[in-house]
């Protein structure tokens, strides 16, 4: 009988005999640690069945780092990321806050919807995080005052062009947002924020007087 130590240091070699990986699998006391069995979850050599029912029997995080790893077989990654969407809306925020740091592609977009700001903070951060997440948080019905500030305040994802847009078209934009935004925004979008109903008279004049200003640079 391997020790939990023996077993991780045997998984993590990717040329393991497919004997020494079989009597991992089938050693009960081995398969009682759970790093053991995220590691043989993971493993190239380990069949795909016996693959994904430990995926079943693994905590969040180690379903995290499964989802992250670009090592991992895709119909791997997609099991934790299937497992970690079931278990999502009974996570608590400080849970949700680190998943949404970690977590690779599947489960996050999921996590670019949660109306905490800071999972949404955490996101930011991720890694995998495209251009398109950050819209798509901005975008959302439920996006808040504050969920706009601290997208608009990023020092990665506030200076792209699609985000600033994004933040000017929310329905929830705070005016004093809106406004500092205004001389970096498209032509596009001050003609949008100029003769949009839900626009102040200030924010109206402010979009106009940008618009004009660039009409005569131009």
């Amino acid at each position: 009988m391997r020790t939990e130590g023996e077993c991780l240091k045997l998984l993590r070699r990717a040329n393991l005999a497919v004997e020494t990986l079989q009597e991992i699998l089938s050693d009960r006391s081995a398969r009682k640690f759970h790093a053991v069995r995220r590691a043989l979850a993971a493993h190239p050599k380990t069949p795909r069945g016996d693959a994904l029912a430990l995926v079943a029997t693994l905590f969040w995080r180690d379903l995290a780092h499964l989802s992250a790893d670009a090592r991992v077989h895709p119909a791997i990654r997609r099991a934790a990321d299937q497992n970690l969407l079931r278990r999502v809306a009974d996570m608590a925020v400080a849970e949700r806050v680190d998943l949404a740091r970690t977590v690779g592609r599947g489960a996050l977009i999921a996590l670019r919807l949660d109306p905490d700001t800071r999972v949404l903070a955490s996101l930011l951060e991720n890694r995998y995080t495209i251009e398109a997440d950050v819209v798509q948080a901005a975008l959302q019905p439920v996006a808040t005052a504050d969920t706009l500030s601290l997208i608009a305040a990023h020092p990665r994802w506030g200076m792209r062009p699609a985000v600033r847009s994004a933040v000017l078209r929310s329905t929830n934009r705070p005016e004093g947002l809106a406004l500092a935004l205004l001389p970096r925004a498209s032509i596009e979008d001050l003609k949008g924020v100029r003769d949009s109903s839900r626009s102040s008279a200030l924010m109206k004049a402010c979009a106009e007087r940008v618009l004009a200003e660039r009409v005569g640079e131009g």
